[in-house]
């Protein structure tokens, strides 16, 4: 592919995104598509081979980007600070990025195997970095002991951020990202008990 071939594909999955986002993968079709990139239907489909090849690399590269973070975060030895590290970058990306993200968690059932395989193992790795910060906080004694319904919760609350964060909004996506962490550590900690 020529340079241009490339940044001409980044731009057809930018808006794709977008449409999917807005609509629902289901909802958008070619000829949407074809219009909002403003390319002829044989140009369209020069870049592209099917409206599904644009939903796996979506889904796959921003999930994918987010497990490549989750195997750096786990270099930090304090698995409170790799908390703090997993819930800032997702949340600051799911702000500067929210339509691919809102593709990547709510669409991803719309995937055909092997692709919806291969995006799925990419989800449960990066649920995999969350849930080993937790056990081995658990085992430091920083954590309560590791209770999968608590992951669940702690990530769908990063996770459904995208339904509603707005990069415009009151609150940056540092602040937000501030708050979701203090109250994910707040679910994790374990209570100690004070002598009287």
């Amino acid at each position: 592919m020529t340079q241009e071939d490339l940044s001409q594909r980044k731009k057809i999955l930018k808006i794709a995104a977008k449409l999917f986002a807005l609509n629902g993968y289901h909802a958008v079709g070619m000829t949407e598509l074809q219009e909002a990139v403003q390319l002829g239907r044989g140009a369209l489909y020069h870049h592209i081979h099917s409206k599904e090849d644009l939903l796996y690399d979506i889904a796959r590269e921003y999930i994918a980007d987010l497990v490549s973070f989750s195997v750096c975060a786990s270099a930090e030895p304090d698995p409170r600070e790799r908390i703090l590290k997993l819930g800032s970058h997702l949340v600051m990306k799911i702000s500067s990025h929210q339509a691919e993200l809102t593709v990547c968690f709510r669409e991803v059932n719309c995937l055909t195997d092997p692709r919806h395989s291969e995006v799925m193992g990419l989800h449960l790795a990066y649920e995999k970095a969350w849930r080993e910060a937790m056990i081995e906080g658990a085992e430091k004694g920083y954590f309560r002991p590791y209770d999968p319904i608590v992951l669940k919760g702690v990530l769908g609350m990063y996770f459904y951020s995208y339904l509603w964060i707005r990069t415009d909004g009151p609150l940056g996506p540092e602040i937000i990202a501030d708050r979701f962490n203090d109250m994910a550590l707040r679910m994790l900690t374990l209570e100690r008990k004070t002598n009287q």
